[in-house]
């Protein structure tokens, strides 16, 4: 027993030492913020409302199908055949809506339009306004008949030096000094009246017949400076 009792207090010693010791405090990691569905609020910035725009003024006249003014209301027997041919195409997509780049047959934009209803008689023709304004031969007010095509500048180009032609259309019917267009605009394929009309007064550029004489139906070449029409 007295063997054991240095061995006894040995080991209490150790044990009350041990304990005395101050723990060490354990750092817990801090516990992230959960950001994935809750997003920080952000002051809403001001919409900036875009200016209404103004629309164009739309011109003098405008008719549509089932009007009296269809090529079955008035003498055509003055017109060849392919012109009548010509402006029966053209008549028959009436009232289609106008879609730009479009070249038919459910919707057409301006160039669209005259490029099928030529085609029909055996004509091609370029693709943009611009282009066939370099066709046939320059016409006057007082030559123009069924058949030939007119150019426009844009809207956008009225107010500056240079017109650019962006809209074609087709003369339809002229009567006692009274000119019929028919064209495709914002307001879908139409005829409009365009004797009087200040709105394309101020866009128009020039006039070109395209059509031959002859039923070979070639386009023409450009007209040389001082020529005269063949018609």
């Amino acid at each position: 027993m007295k063997k054991l009792l240095p061995i006894i207090i040995s080991v209490a010693s150790i044990a009350t030492a041990g304990a005395q010791v101050k723990k060490k405090p354990v750092k817990h990691a801090p516990v992230k913020k959960h950001t994935a569905y809750h997003k920080k609020t952000t002051a809403h910035k001001a919409v900036a409302h875009k200016k209404a725009v103004t629309p164009p003024p739309l011109p003098d006249s405008l008719y549509f199908p089932n009007t009296d003014i269809t090529l079955n209301t008035y003498d055509t027997s003055g017109l060849k055949s392919n012109i009548k041919q010509l402006l029966a195409v053209l008549e028959s997509e009436l009232g289609k809506p106008y879609i730009r780049g479009a070249i038919g047959p459910f919707a057409f934009d301006c160039s669209g339009l005259m490029k099928f209803g030529f085609s029909v008689i055996g004509m091609t023709l370029p693709r943009t306004a611009a282009d066939m304004s370099s066709l046939g031969n320059i016409i006057t007010p007082s030559d123009w008949s069924p058949g030939d095509l007119l150019f426009f500048a844009g809207r956008r180009s009225t107010k500056s030096k240079e017109k650019r032609i962006a809209h074609v259309g087709c003369v339809y019917k002229v009567d006692n000094g009274k000119v019929l267009m028919i064209h495709s605009s914002n307001q879908g394929v139409n005829i409009v009246d365009i004797t009087n009309s200040e709105y394309y007064k101020k866009r128009f550029i020039a006039a070109r017949r395209v059509i031959q004489v002859d039923s070979t139906n070639m386009v023409l070449p450009p007209a040389q400076e001082g020529s005269e029409s063949d018609y």
